[in-house]
């Protein structure tokens, strides 16, 4: 998890009234982390079918190339860091784009336990 070379997708939100945010990191290997005080807690790990889902996803709507820089009062963010490519999309309810949505879901998915 400290290799910063391994491709992974941070998501949450941040904002609101308490305005603490809420972020998760997925890294390549299907660990899935909180971020809490500048430290990951390990939620847990997803299976590869997961994993491909979310890679065509990504694949599906050219992650690399969209471009969404609309923050809120909430504000909900998916950001992927490849080797080749780093992106980030910040949305707010107001804002709607299904296949970003579906992307953030699909994402939301993985830290139900």
């Amino acid at each position: 998890m400290e290799n910063h070379k391994t491709d992974r997708i941070y998501f949450g939100r941040r904002g609101g009234f308490t305005n603490i945010p809420e972020e998760y990191v997925l890294f390549e290997k299907g660990q899935v982390c909180k971020m809490q005080n500048d430290s990951l807690l390990r939620i847990q790990k997803i299976g590869s079918k997961q994993i491909k889902t979310i890679d065509s996803l990504l694949t599906g709507m050219n992650f690399k190339e969209l471009i969404l820089n609309d923050p809120g009062n909430i504000t909900y963010f998916i950001k992927v860091v490849k080797q080749d490519y780093e992106n980030e999309l910040m949305w707010s309810d107001a804002v709607s784009d299904d296949t970003v949505s579906v992307l953030y879901k699909t994402l939301l998915s993985t830290i139900k336990q």
